[in-house]
């Protein structure tokens, strides 16, 4: 094929760069409805209290405002808001323990009451005069608190009277008792515990919402989440709506991450839409964000490894305690997601899993990006580092060691396909000069110690086989030759939609700017389970490629009798289907019309509609590599220099790829080293809920970043193409920790963040 009909492998820009560099895309808050109100809630100031009586009297009083809601005005439905669409998730996987309103607040941030004003302004002075009676019970703030055994309930969903989320996620390729047993009988023993603390998605756009109840009783939102199908399974549950009056319209997303991924303020602006009967917007401000949406989990991992003598991994268990906050949400699918985790990276033959969620009155947790994979890789690469120490080896050799081997099947029976994680570890050591920076990190000077180290991961490209992961896609030619194509697949400023494209066009020789994708509306695109799992070129690309294969049949089968010739004598290239042996070519344009004026048979339009359901559990691969320096009096770590190498497959567009990376790297980098949403003990407040006291990392800290993929195609991707979103943040933190621990001269390491104060106690000891 001739190169201006390659597409697959190309550096093309992001299809939505040009309005976002202009400042012309349309967010949710620039989006004006005709008679729109504005809405405040009021949130809990108390980490765990019953409402006794709630006065609204004097809110409904004031000038401009046009409605209020609390719990003993609304519906008291009980509902998950991470639900997928399966309707056969089971009870223990995603229980239902959240109301709009209910009565018992449960961390400083529920929902109390909420108004509807003619302006925000009046809305959050209405907040003011609403009286509320409320009776204090015991709080549970900390996860350490949680799981005592006589600890207060910190919601009465938890398990048996404990602080349970759901069940605990337990196996392995053994019994836990078989497994624990090898350990103890291993040469050579050791043992990590390991903290990771919770993390806010610090995504730019606050979140908003907006609702409108039409007074023929349908509903439409628009919502800059992840997962608008899934949202009106929620919001018909919670609200008691049948699905098909209810519309979800995704718009243009300002960063997510994984934090909008789950329903939150939405059913209360659609309540307020329907009391009043106007169109309402919910506006949070940023210390709303933090308090009331989503983080990561907080993790407490203990990893016992049994080793023999030359190195072997023998024997390996995993135990997670996951802060899953006041409510399930997501709790026992992160637990699920680190399980699975476990088995797909290294090879010992006994290995065990066991995680369990726990309710805590503080802010809920959610999906993050990574989804439980960064408290795991973290905790189990620093655990690696401790083990080569112990056995005086190279952390290097020790991974290659006993890294998993392409298609080779895991402890657990399971084929690993094209696992490229040893060779992502040979070829970033070559690149990042492993052995001779490690050589000249020994010769520090002074206060300042450097150190190099590095971490691996892996992630899925889906949610197979934990769900049955599906999506559909329709095209339709128009007149002119040009292409719709209409998916259910979110784009949340990655390039998802340019990557789909792309892959449209490598099999129909359309032109990019030829083809216009629609996306995640629940009225006009097919069914998709949202932006999460990595899954969107994976899943949505193998959809988009055999929808465009189906219609590329389509319009070779009417050329046939354009061009009097059989199907196997033509070929598509630049919107013409031409005949190889007679030279001559028919234009797109002109099947369509042929196929709408039924020339050659029945009237009928040129289009295709496809549904795909992944049926492979397949990884992307990562390692990871850091150049650091520490300063031994302050405590401060500047990373100098990173090196991500990954194992994606083929990569459909290097320059977004690359993108992911970077941003990938920026987050592992504040998970390491800065991030920490503190939490006060004794009232469970969040005592950083902004910016200025949130610590990102600044765009003059970063390190020279070097992305390198190795392009071993994966059999059952689209061209090869694996996953690679999640997998860019994976590794970071690792790589962090261990280079911080080789400059500090193999400190065991035991938390993240690590701040100057920790690093400094580190140092004092």
């Amino acid at each position: 094929m001739d190169n201006q009909y390659i597409s697959v492998g190309t550096r093309e820009v992001n299809s939505d760069s040009s309005m976002k560099s202009v400042g012309a895309a349309c967010y949710i808050d620039d989006i004006r409805l005709p008679r729109m109100l504005h809405c405040a809630i009021l949130f809990s100031p108390h980490a765990h209290a019953r409402i006794k009586h709630i006065d609204t009297s004097k809110a409904e009083a004031l000038d401009g405002v046009r409605g209020v809601i609390h719990c003993f005005n609304t519906p008291r439905n009980l509902y998950n808001s991470a639900m997928r669409f399966y309707t056969d998730t089971s009870p223990s996987d995603m229980p239902k323990t959240e109301m709009i309103f209910d009565p018992v607040v449960k961390f400083v941030g529920d929902r109390v009451a909420a108004v509807a004003a003619e302006s925000e302004d009046i809305a959050r002075k209405a907040l003011s005069y609403i009286e509320v009676a409320y009776e204090e019970l015991d709080a549970v703030t900390t996860l350490e608190h949680a799981m005592q055994e006589h600890s207060p309930q910190a919601n009465p969903a938890g398990i048996d009277g404990t602080n349970v989320c759901g069940a605990a996620v337990a196996y392995g390729s053994g019994s836990e008792q078989e497994v624990l047993l090898e350990v103890s009988q291993s040469p050579v023993r050791l043992t990590s515990k390991f903290r990771t603390s919770r993390v806010h998605h610090a995504y730019l756009e606050p979140v908003c919402h907006i609702a409108s109840y039409t007074p023929d009783g349908h509903l439409a939102i628009w919502t800059s989440g992840q997962n608008v199908f899934c949202f009106r399974d929620v919001l018909s549950e919670a609200l008691g709506i049948p699905q098909n009056r209810i519309r979800l319209i995704k718009t243009t997303c300002g960063g997510a991450f994984g934090g909008k991924l789950e329903v939150m303020h939405e059913p209360v602006a659609a309540l307020l839409s329907k009391a009043t009967g106007r169109p309402v917007k919910l506006r949070l401000n940023r210390r709303e964000v933090f308090s009331s949406t989503r983080c990561r989990h907080e993790a407490l991992i203990t990893i016992q490894s049994g080793v023999h003598a030359d190195g072997t991994l023998a024997a390996q268990h995993v135990h997670s305690a996951l802060n899953t906050g006041a409510y399930a949400t997501s709790g026992p699918n992160t637990a699920g997601a680190q399980s699975g985790k476990t088995f797909v990276m290294y090879r010992a033959k006994h290995m065990f899993y066991n995680g369990t969620p726990y309710y805590t009155n503080t802010p809920i947790a959610g999906a993050m990006r990574g989804y439980g994979c960064p408290q795991l890789m973290v905790s189990r690469e620093a655990h690696l580092d401790r083990i080569a120490r112990a056995l005086s080896m190279d952390p290097v050799e020790f991974r290659l060691k006993n890294a998993l081997e392409p298609y080779a099947e895991n402890c657990m029976g399971k084929p690993m396909h094209n696992a490229r994680l040893i060779q992502c570890i040979k070829e970033g050591a070559e690149r990042f000069e492993w052995k001779r920076r490690r050589e000249e990190a020994r010769t520090g000077q002074g206060t300042k110690a450097r150190g190099i180290g590095m971490g691996a991961a892996a992630h899925g490209a889906g949610w197979y086989p934990v769900y049955q992961d599906m999506t559909s896609v329709t095209m339709m030619m128009n007149n002119d030759g040009s292409l719709q194509l209409l998916t259910g697949i979110h784009d949340l400023g990655t390039g998802a939609k340019t990557v789909l494209a792309q892959i449209a066009k490598e099999v129909l020789t359309v032109p990019l700017d030829l083809i216009q994708v629609i996306e995640a509306d629940t009225a006009v695109a097919p069914l998709d389970l949202g932006a999460q799992a990595s899954r969107s070129t994976y899943i949505g690309g193998n959809c988009v490629k055999e929808c465009a294969e189906e219609l590329k049949r389509q319009l070779t089968k009417e050329a046939t009798g354009l061009l009097e010739q059989e199907e196997s004598e033509l070929s598509v290239k630049g919107m013409h289907v031409h005949c190889t042996k007679t030279g001559r070519s028919v234009s797109f344009a002109d099947i369509v019309d042929s196929a709408q004026k039924g020339t050659l048979g029945p009237q009928r339009q040129i289009g295709a509609f496809r549904s795909f359901c992944s049926r492979e559990a397949v990884y992307s691969y990562s390692a990871v590599f850091a150049d650091v320096e520490v300063d031994t009096d302050s405590g401060e770590v500047e990373v100098k220099e990173m090196l991500s190498v990954h194992n994606s497959g083929t990569v459909i567009n290097p320059a977004l790829a690359e993108g992911q990376v970077h941003g990938g790297v920026h987050m592992g980098l504040g998970y390491a080293l800065s991030e920490d949403m503190m939490i006060d003990e004794q009232t469970g407040k969040v005592e950083n809920p902004t910016f200025k006291k949130y610590r990102l990392f600044r765009s003059h800290e970063m390190p020279r970043i070097h992305v390198h993929f190795l392009e071993e195609p994966e059999e059952s991707g689209p061209y090869g193409a694996k996953s690679i979103g999640e997998c860019a943040t994976d590794g970071v933190a690792g790589a962090i920790v261990n280079a911080v621990s080789h400059a500090l001269g193999g400190a065991d390491i035991d938390r993240i963040p690590m701040t100057p104060e920790y690093l400094k106690s580190l140092i004092r000891r």
